[in-house]
């Protein structure tokens, strides 16, 4: 696997303001994230794990400093560059999962394929990501109709199904028992050594931390410790 460099944040700052109150997110994260990195984001609540993942994803802006996504200062650009660049090659599952309420699991997948222009044969892909993640079942419910972890599992299939070249995970595993967890996690890995995707995930899950061969600590706002395992390339 290439050490091309995907994503690099020198000195990136991000500060909320509400009225006259200044809340710091990020103090200064220096990091950089290379093609096939599988890398767990850890730290305390409040560390700055999901607002750094959000600036990666180009949904939010940074205060200060230098962010660099796929070759892209993302500070520079547009609000249609950046729902470009979310689209042609970043994946995201969120916390909250997101999944459109009216569509099926499948058409939530499908969604995402379609936007990106694949044709008929997004319905299989669908179909096979779901089956893989063991949805297959589930594939004509809507999200209502199905558990918190089914809804999940939907929403890291939409995440991946595209074969993005990066993939963004805020806490995938937050409520998945222990087979799913692992199912999802092998499946991720493949993705990563199959398909050359990236992946970085924020958690405070030790069976996410065991599977990821990086490991980045935020402790109020800042990197402070970055452990790599050993090489599974």
């Amino acid at each position: 696997m290439g050490n091309n460099t995907l994503v690099s944040a020198k000195d990136v700052k991000k500060t909320y303001r509400t009225g006259n109150v200044e809340a710091p997110a990020l103090r200064g994260v220096f990091l950089d994230i290379n093609e096939g990195d599988f890398l767990a984001l850890v730290g305390p609540s409040g560390s700055g794990k999901t607002t750094l993942l959000n600036l990666i994803g180009a949904l939010d802006s940074v205060t200060a400093g230098d962010l660099t996504v796929l070759g892209r200062d993302v500070s520079g650009l547009s609000r249609h560059q950046r729902a470009e660049l979310r689209l042609s090659s970043l994946g995201f599952v969120f916390q909250a999962y997101n999944l459109v309420p009216v569509l099926t699991a499948r058409e939530n997948v499908e969604f995402v394929l379609e936007l990106q222009g694949m044709g008929r044969e997004r319905t299989a892909r669908a179909r096979e990501v779901l089956e893989e993640l063991g949805l297959a079942e589930f594939a004509d419910r809507r999200p209502l109709e199905m558990s918190g972890g089914q809804q999940q599992r939907v929403a890291v299939a939409r995440a991946v199904a595209s074969r993005p070249r990066l993939v963004l995970a805020d806490e995938p595993t937050a409520n998945l028992d222990g087979e799913n967890a692992e199912v999802l996690m092998h499946m991720m890995r493949r993705l990563r050594d199959e398909h050359g995707m990236t992946f970085i995930f924020s958690t405070h899950d030790p069976r996410v931390v065991l599977h990821a061969y990086r490991v980045v600590t935020l402790t109020d706002g800042k990197v402070t410790s970055d452990e790599r395992k050993e090489s599974h390339d």
